[in-house]
């Protein structure tokens, strides 16, 4: 069966990228299906490349190009740029290359040339740019003009459509552009030709003519004078040399560009032909010239404007021109000269002096800015809104002077036609540019407001102007005039409460606004009572004055105004130290003083109780007598009259007015200093949610209160006030889930008295089960009926009884007040931070801010609560400067310590919410303890004790049972950071952690990960240089033993299977231990103090061979293990590079030294190492290895294996078991279990020198070993002769030997355990020694050449 075939016709288009024209001849083709073939072949007709959705090219002239090459065509019409910028270079690039055929070249010449024709949004940039790149990348024996021109006529002729005749004639514009771009013209017929070709299509169509002059312009930058003169003006002159009416920005821009350039060619002979002036800045031509101007339309910011500014303002005439002619065309502006003038405007900025730009400002231009500006939806509203910037840019100069400011202020003022120039024009003006302007433009803008609120009757101008002048007073330019700004404030005042006249509106908007400019408006205490002082003064004229104040706020004013008199009097004979309490008292009179002017009774209430306060503040400051003393302690239930002014500022915050926010903040930064407990205990009640009293209380709501209470009392029983107190011990994290509880069971009492009523409205049906049911065929109907009317009344009853939902998205209106109630109080904790506080008053200040942490930290509904909570408690425990330790005990931060164990333990779920908080809460009260500490020493003036003892045992204690619980209990919450934390302060009694906390690291029931953070601990400890040395050196000499001996086991029980992470940190504490300088300071505290061999370096030498181990068994691969591993080894002077990783080999790996190293052993025994001069040993590899990176040590050993390669050829299979040389080979058939230590170079030169013989014994070719033992060495130098004959004869020896052992195919066969890679390993020894022979001196001692090298032991 036949498969059925089903056609698709692809719908295809014409690619106007490349043409811009929909060819007919293509369309006719596709419809009358003709073939492929002849579709390609209409690629010879001009303008005709046909393309699908997907661009697949079959025309003859890309045949054999990529179709990646092909598509960046189609990339180069992308919207964005960078992706049109990657196209083009790459078309370059593929141009450029030497793979580039001629074929690529001209299709890509005329693919680019046509595209310049496409009327696509930005395909005509990309092929512009891609095009000018080819011709300024190839030269002109690679891409010949011809081949351009050639494209153009081919490609680009005029056909069709007038539209599409159009885009061809762009094209060409463009083509003609990119020659001369590129910088191609330098034939004249060729210019000649380019030029005509500009000029004819500038006068095709408007909007062609820029993009021509353009290039035009260009050409004339480039040519020189000469060319100039024969080549171009006599075809541009003809063009240019038109009368005024016909002149446009194009032609005259380009005469002026001309006239710049070649002054002599065009000449003022020239301009006074064509305009009849010799230059266009002469008063005859300003008429001409602004018609030139506001009659010619641009799409942009023509440089013609630019031009004409400058040469205007250069021959001084521009405030002329402007004046005269500019301004009186404005009159009557159309769309066309607004947008003309204002690029005018915006023109002239750029260029004159600020003194200037007021005097442009003329009424025609500052009339159409607001005229645009009031109508948003103007298609010039972007231009005029940049003219406002541009004028903004001006006012914010540092070096404008005020007289420029003022008059370009005025100006816009006073010819905008409103005063309110923001509320006028629907911007933001005047306000944005207000924090720029002088101290005399805030003078003078101040009077125009408050000339304009006297004359005028416009109330919302009115109100918008007091508002923007209450903003001019706080301005920092006018922060020390207080003179000024009580005037503005007395101003205010008169209109609100003082102006009969006023409108209702318009003096409620002056009260408001005149409480306003109260808040902060100075930064200092002195200027604040200065300013309300000199405000009070004049408003109390006003007072007196006016009749239509109540006979009470007068009765209460004069009272005040008596305090205040006194007040200042008693200020101005007191000492600026001792005068913080008048000032303090004055500024809240005053405030409250205003305050009556608004509400009478607060304000009343607190002027009353400041009385008593006040009267108390100056008793004391006058006691002086011992009976004023005696009865002032006979009466100590009195408050302190702090603590009455902090229940008055409480009560002021807790309205929400920021006026009074502001004031309480103000006076209680000047308190804090001298705040006392109790008083800022009043302030934490609030915040503490322990506290069940609701610190909001209206009065009003009192009663109701009460009454509910009593009425609640009745109803508990006997146990009730037992069970209140029981569940307010509850934690906070449970009350939603009593909440939800209480829900639950109200909803089923609900149930259950639903389900009652539904059992006596069924009667004697209810009687059934669950499982049955009752027929209704079986009543009657009035049972029916009666049924129905019960059961109903049951479900309404229900549906009323239903407990209505809350919405949980939302705090309750009780809840948010008291949320914003806190977040004052926080304020004035805020406040006590930045001040040095005592230790009892910042101890006390923490544990409310962390329960009030605790209790907002899981609500979301409170976070702003939650992070002002936490950025104060924050703040509170980083103080590091206490002002004092009085009215605190040690016991009493121990106390507060041990609470703060206890919260992990008790609160497991906030433990992830609070553990950073926690930290710095433990963190802070160690901190105050060591402080309280180091305050008690010093006045007690006790000398430490010889032995060392625990200075403060209950903090001791504390930490030491806690790290326990952490270490011991899988369960503990406790955060690591309170140990770490701990360790880093300059704490002495660590020190005696350091017991347990090696236990811990190294303890086999301690939880890996548990261990990992001991070390941490350790690390941490051996840094602080105040804990180890507290300990003594006894103890800290016996906890180093114990420290060494665990690190020892550690590392020698390490295999693939150990934690890397583990053993890193502990290579850390082991460098951090060796580089401590109380460690340093004990007898063999260090392994390079006196050696690992001798008595002083006895504590590190077992951990030294381990750490050798470690490395011969290459273990150590992790990057950070690596590093820290090498550190260490070079600290304890270990030279890494001359210790092989162990191999494996029949049943273990065996370690295996360097030639040079000295292991004597017996069979199955253990080997030790004995070093002498093991301290000089140590200093040598050290220093060698500081000098490993010195230059030309890289080729010397290069050299060096070069050498050694060339004197090893043709010993690839032989072995030397048998050869008795003076070299040291370490067993490599049975492993050995004890330490092998490497031998340094040094020393096995000085063993070299000194030995006087060498007995050596072998075992067969078998290789199972190969022994040598070291006979004792003797002192006593032979002769230089007898050495040199000694040596020959070993070699000579040697090489006859090597000749005679080298083993037969059979013999290699049955030596089953001697590998290639050992005999390797053999032959490299060998060579080794031999080098070292070579490089010694005729006396035996090593060359100095050999003593700079650093011998690598093998060469793999």
């Amino acid at each position: 069966m036949k498969k059925k075939t089903v056609k698709t016709v692809v719908p295809v288009e014409i690619d106007t990228s490349l043409n811009g024209t929909d060819n007919k001849e293509q369309k006719a083709r596709t419809l009358d299906g003709k073939s492929e073939n002849d579709t390609a072949a209409s690629d010879n007709v001009p303008n005709a490349v046909l393309t699908t959705s997907k661009p697949v090219i079959n025309t003859k002239s890309s045949k054999g190009l990529s179709q990646q090459f092909l598509d960046l065509f189609w990339k180069l019409a992308d919207k964005e740029a960078s992706i049109r910028l990657t196209a083009s270079l790459e078309i370059i690039k593929h141009i450029e290359s030497a793979l580039s055929s001629a074929s690529q070249l001209n299709y890509t010449i005329g693919r680019l040339v046509q595209g310049l024709a496409s009327n696509r949004e930005c395909a005509r940039h990309g092929y512009y740019i891609t095009l000018v790149g080819i011709l300024k990348a190839l030269d002109a024996t690679q891409l010949t003009n011809q081949i351009i021109h050639e494209a153009i006529k081919n490609r680009l002729v005029a056909e069709g459509n007038k539209k599409e005749r159009i885009d061809q004639h762009v094209g060409q514009v463009l083509a003609y552009g990119a020659l001369l771009k590129s910088g191609r013209l330098n034939d004249k017929e060729e210019m000649l030709l380019v030029i005509n070709q500009l000029i004819i299509g500038s006068k095709i169509k408007n909007y062609i003519q820029p993009v021509a002059y353009g290039f035009l312009e260009e050409l004339c930058q480039k040519v020189d004078a000469e060319t100039f003169k024969g080549t171009v003006w006599p075809l541009l002159k003809p063009e240019l040399s038109l009368p005024w009416g016909d002149q446009t920005f194009d032609t005259l821009n380009l005469l002026l560009v001309a006239q710049s350039k070649f002054p002599k060619i065009v000449d003022k002979r020239f301009w006074k032909e064509t305009f009849g002036s010799s230059n266009i800045s002469k008063p005859e031509c300003f008429s001409e010239l602004t018609t030139l101007i506001l009659t010619n339309s641009s799409s942009g910011d023509h440089p013609l404007f630019a031009k004409i500014a400058k040469i205007l303002f250069d021959s001084g005439k521009l405030l002329d021109f402007w004046s005269d002619h500019f301004d009186p065309a404005l009159e009557f502006p159309t769309n066309l000269k607004s947008v003309a003038a204002l690029t005018m405007f915006n023109s002239l900025l750029k260029i004159v002096d600020d003194d200037m730009v007021g005097k442009l400002l003329l009424k025609s231009i500052v009339s159409i800015v607001v005229t645009i500006l009031q109508a948003k939806e103007d298609s010039n509203f972007e231009l005029a809104d940049k003219t406002l910037e541009s004028i903004k840019t001006v006012l914010a100069k540092e070096d404008i002077s005020p007289d420029s400011q003022i008059s370009i202020i005025e100006q816009l003022l006073n010819l905008s036609g409103h005063v309110a120039f923001d509320k006028n024009t629907n911007t933001r003006f005047i306000a944005n540019v207000s924090f720029s302007l002088k101290k005399e433009t805030i003078v003078k803008i101040v009077e125009m407001y408050r000339q304009f609120v006297n004359d005028s009757s416009r109330t919302q101008d009115k109100i918008t102007l007091i508002q923007h002048l209450t903003k001019l007073i706080s301005h920092p330019a006018m922060q020390r005039d207080v003179e000024w700004k009580a005037s503005q404030l007395v101003f205010l005042a008169q209109w609100a409460y003082f102006t009969p006249s006023a409108s209702k509106v318009f003096s409620s908007a002056a009260k408001e606004t005149f409480h306003r400019a109260l808040d902060h408006p100075c930064k200092k205490l002195e200027d604040l009572s200065t300013f309300l002082s000199k405000s009070f003064d004049q408003v109390n004229k006003l007072v007196d004055v006016d009749g239509e104040i109540t006979d009470e706020v007068k009765a209460y004013w004069k009272n005040l105004k008596k305090v205040v008199e006194k007040i200042q009097k008693k200020n101005r004979t007191t000492k600026e130290t001792d005068s913080w309490t008048g000032q303090v008292f004055l500024v809240l009179y005053i405030n409250m003083g205003f305050e009556l002017l608004r509400q009478p009774a607060l304000p009343s209430e607190i002027i009353a109780e400041l009385d008593t306060c006040y009267s108390k503040a100056t008793e004391n400051s006058n006691r002086k007598t011992k009976a004023a003393k005696a009865k002032q302690l006979e009466t100590p239930e009195d408050p302190h009259w702090l603590e009455v002014v902090t229940d008055i500022l409480l009560s002021l915050l807790s309205r929400n007015q920021h006026l009074l926010r502001s004031i309480v903040v103000s006076v209680w930064s000047l308190l804090a200093e001298h705040v006392t407990p109790n008083a800022l205990q009043q302030v934490l009640d609030v915040i503490d949610p322990s506290k069940k009293d609701t610190p909001l209380v209206d009065a009003d709501e009192e009663d109701e209160d009460l009454e509910d209470s009593d009425l609640s009392d009745e109803e508990e029983s006997p146990n009730g006030e037992k069970e209140a107190n029981e569940e307010s011990e509850i934690e906070e994290e449970d009350d939603g889930d009593d909440e939800c509880s209480d829900g639950m069971d109200e909803e089923e009492t609900i149930t259950d008295k639903l389900r009652m009523k539904i059992h006596e409205a069924l009667g004697d049906s209810a009687a059934l089960t669950d499982t049955e049911s009752v027929d209704i065929d079986d009543l009657s109907d009035g049972q029916m009926e009666s049924l129905d009317k019960a059961l109903g009344s049951a479900f309404q009853e229900f549906r009323k009884a239903r407990p209505v939902r809350k919405n949980v998205n939302k705090l309750p209106k009780e809840g948010t007040a008291l949320m914003h109630f806190r977040l004052r109080c926080l304020d004035l904790i805020e406040v006590l931070t930045d001040k040095e506080l005592s230790i009892s008053l910042s101890a006390a200040a923490m544990m409310p801010l962390l329960s009030l942490l605790e209790v907002t930290v899981k609500e979301p509904l409170q976070k702003p609560l939650m992070d002002r909570t936490r950025s104060v408690l924050r703040k509170l425990t980083n103080i590091r400067r206490f002002s004092d330790s009085k009215d605190v005990v040690m016991e009493d931060l121990v106390k507060l310590l041990q609470i703060l164990f206890s919260k992990p333990y008790a609160k497991k779920t906030l433990m992830p919410y609070i553990s950073e908080d926690l930290v710095q809460c433990c963190s802070f009260i160690l901190r105050c303890t060591l402080h309280l500490s180091r305050v008690n020493d010093s006045t007690s003036g006790q000398k430490k004790q010889k032995e060392p003892q625990v200075e403060v045992d209950g903090v001791y204690q504390l930490y030491r049972s806690n790290l326990s619980k952490f270490f011991l209990k899988r369960d503990s919450h406790v955060p690591f950071g309170v140990f770490s934390r701990a360790l880093v302060f300059p704490w002495p009694d660590a020190g005696f952690l350091l017991e347990s906390l090696i236990e811990y690291a190294f303890g086999p029931t301690i939880l890996k990960n548990r261990k990992l953070l001991a070390v941490q601990l350790l690390t941490a400890l051996f840094r602080n240089s105040t804990a180890v040395s507290a300990i003594g050196e006894p103890l800290l000499t016996k906890r180093l033993h114990s420290l060494l001996q665990c690190s020892q086991r550690v590392v020698e029980e390490a295999g693939s299977d150990s934690k890397p992470k583990y053993l890193n940190e502990l290579f850390i504490l082991l460098r951090v231990v060796l580089l401590c300088p109380e460690v340093a300071k004990l007898r063999g505290g260090s392994p390079t103090s006196g050696g690992v061999g001798t008595d002083d370096g006895e504590p590190w030498k077992p951990f030294k061979d381990a750490l050798t181990v470690f490395t011969a068994k290459g273990l150590g691969k992790q990057k950070d293990l690596k590093k820290n591993h090498s550190m260490l080894a070079r600290l304890m002077g270990l030279a890494l590079d001359e210790i092989e990783p162990a191999q494996a080999c029949g049943g273990g790996g065996s370690k295996r030294l360097t030639s040079s190293s000295s292991s004597p052993e017996a069979d199955g025994a253990k080997s030790t190492k004995t070093t002498t001069n093991g301290s000089k040993a140590g200093e040598m590899a050290t220093k060698k290895k500081l000098k490993s990176n010195r230059p030309g040590d890289k080729e010397k050993k290069e050299a060096k294996k070069r050498r050694m390669t060339a004197s090893g050829e043709g010993f690839g299979g032989v072995t030397f078991a048998q050869v008795d040389m003076d070299i040291d080979v370490a067993p490599e058939a049975e492993p050995s279990s004890s330490v092998v230590a490497k031998e340094k170079v040094g020393e096995r030169k000085k063993r070299r020198k000194d030995s006087e013989t060498m007995k050596a014994g072998s075992h067969d070719t078998n290789g199972n070993q190969v022994e040598q033992e070291v006979v004792e060495e003797e002192k006593g130098a032979k002769s230089k002769k007898e050495k040199k004959k000694k040596l020959k004869k070993k070699d000579k020896n040697s090489v006859e030997e090597v000749s005679e052992d080298v083993p037969t195919a059979a013999e290699d066969a049955s030596a089953g355990s001697t590998t290639p890679k050992k005999l390797k390993k053999r032959q490299t020894t060998v060579e080794s020694t031999t080098d070292d022979r070579r490089d010694e001196t005729t006396d035996g001692t090593p060359s100095p050449a050999k003593k700079k090298k650093k011998r690598k032991s093998t060469i793999d």
